[in-house]
Parts: C-alpha cells; structure tokens; sequence
C-alpha cells in the first residue's frame, strides 16, 4: 500500500468513525506534512457525494448562492475548480473536526483539591509528587498524567516534591507564571493576580516564565522569582534561608522586614478575612516578625503593637488605621 492508498485508507476509516488511537494519529501526521491536498481528494469527493446523498432532499443551486455572496461579479464556474474548493473546505472541515475528536479521546479528568482556612492539606498525585497547600488553597490536578507532560493549576500557596521523570515534565500554571521542573522541591504563591507572585526553590532547578511580561529566569536553590503584574516587573532575589518559604508548613508566619500591605495580604488569606489599611502610610510600614499557632486577633494585636497602630472589626472586616 504506497502512501497515497494509505491516507485515503486512513480518511475513510476516520470519516465512518473506524479509526484506531493510533490511525488517528498517523492520519493527522499526514495532514500536517502533505505539501498538497490531492492524495485526499478521492476520497473525500466519495464521502461530499455520499453525504450529499443522504442529507439533501431537494436541489441546491449552489452557484447560486456562491453568486450571492461574492455579490453577484461572477457569472460562470468552472466546474472542478468548485469540486476542488469543496474537497478543500471539507478537509478545513475535517481538521476541525479531528481536533474536537482528538481532544474527546484524551479528555483529562481533572480533580479539585481545596485547603481550608487556617489549614493546610497534603495531596499525592498519580505519579507520587507531594503537593502540601497553604491555607484557602486550590490545586487543579488530573486522576491520570496520561500526557506527555504533568500539568497542574493553583491558585494560592503550596509546596510541591516532585518525583522526578526527565521524560514527563513537571508543569505548574499559577496566575501568568509557568513554572517547569523535572524533579525538584520548591513553593509557589499565586493568590491573587493583583499581588505579587512568587516562586522559590528549597532543591534542584526549575524554569519561571512570566506568560505576560514574557520574562523567564532559571532558578537554584535559595532564588526567588517575583513578578507583580501591577508594575510588570519580574525579579530575582536571594533568600538567606529557602526554608524560611516554607515556615507555613509548621504553621508559623514568618514575616522579614514585610511591609503592613503583604502582611494583610497573608493573614487575609490564612484566615479567609478581608484585611484593609486605611492609608498608604500605614500599608508601607515594615515589620519583621514570627507567629505561630496563634489565634488572628492576638497577631493583629501584635502587628498594631509593633507598627503604633490599631484596628477594628465589622464582621469579616478589618482595618487597620
């Protein structure tokens, strides 16, 4: 069977639905290499007759309409010039349709984890990577890696251990940072696109890339990738301690020379309150400082001690002034 019977072997099997995983892709193969389209031509004039056969009960005049929509500048056609335009439009078709199918065959289905406030929770992927995540945390993750790459979506904080498979990388979506690993130990903080987010390797290397600022970065342990999509910047930093990144682990909150405005940011998502600071002043004061299993309103007493300031609660509400 030379290569042009195969295609058309291919497309017949496809078009009644008989293809196999394996045909499928050899079938797609063909299209995206074939410098022409003439090795599908017979063939997908049989199935245009076909189907012409079968779902058209009354004439079309189809130079008609074509008429119609060029605005009627065209009065004759050639004949096979129409045929071929049509086996063109049904191969559009064809490819369209294959992607569809093709992503039917390989539908991943996706689990959701979520940590609760104040609490962390720990996940074992199907390959056995270790995925701890912060407080009020979500982690989007397939039953199965069954592709060629291990892609996850987080949105919050979480520590990842990932096992390593050089032939399967290990991808994180969080916010616009994709974060690449083989194997590797490291944290990622995307809460909220309007804060900075950020990327920090305890072991072995990974590659950042900040899909919007197109910036991407290499990193080691004890470098942190930060990108803050509000000033779109992306920068590197050094970390005197890399496991100070994962403090929350024992549920401490470590806060080094921070200032008031990430501090809220943190404990508002620890414990899934709404933190605001009345002024710029106040929200730019830094403190450095560790809590640990301690209750929300003796950290605020605490903070306020530090930063000479107060603060006061309506409902989930609370502001610092």
């Amino acid at each position: 069977m030379d290569h042009k019977q195969r295609i058309s072997y291919l497309l017949n099997k496809y078009i009644n639905n008989a293809c196999t995983q394996e045909e499928f892709d050899e079938l797609m193969s063909g299209i995206k290499t074939s410098e022409n389209f003439t090795d599908f031509d017979e063939v997908l004039k049989k199935n245009w007759a076909k189907s012409a056969q079968t779902t058209i009960e009354h004439d079309v005049n189809w130079n008609s309409i074509y008429a119609n929509i060029k605005g009627n500048t065209q009065k004759r056609y050639n004949t096979r010039k129409i045929i071929k335009y049509a086996a063109c439009f049904a191969l559009i078709l064809l490819i369209g349709t294959a992607t569809v199918y093709k992503k039917v065959v390989i539908d991943t289905q996706y689990l959701i984890a979520h940590s609760l406030p104040a609490k962390t929770k720990v996940i074992i992927l199907a390959d056995g990577t270790r995925v701890t995540l912060n407080a009020n945390s979500d982690l989007r993750y397939p039953q199965k890696f069954d592709g060629a790459q291990r892609e996850v979506y987080l949105k919050g904080e979480a520590y990842f251990e990932v096992v390593h498979n050089d032939k399967k990388p290990f991808i994180i979506y969080s916010g616009t940072l994709k974060t690449q690993v083989l194997g590797t130990s490291f944290t990622v903080s995307a809460y909220n696109e309007q804060r900075p987010m950020k990327v920090t390797v305890l072991t072995g290397k990974v590659g950042v890339v900040d899909q919007i600022n197109k910036a991407h970065a290499i990193l080691t342990p004890g470098l942190c990738a930060t990108t803050d999509q509000i000033n779109q910047n992306f920068a590197i930093s050094h970390i005197a301690d890399p496991a100070d990144a994962i403090a929350w682990l024992d549920d401490k909150l470590l806060f080094d020379n921070s200032t008031l405005a990430d501090v809220a940011m943190a404990l508002s998502n620890k414990y899934a309150v709404n933190i605001k600071i009345s002024n710029q002043r106040v929200a730019g004061q830094r403190i450095t400082a560790i809590f640990q299993k301690q209750s929300l309103p003796d950290i605020l007493n605490g903070i306020t001690r530090l930063t000479h300031s107060k603060y006061k609660v309506n409902k989930d509400v609370y502001t610092l002034f």
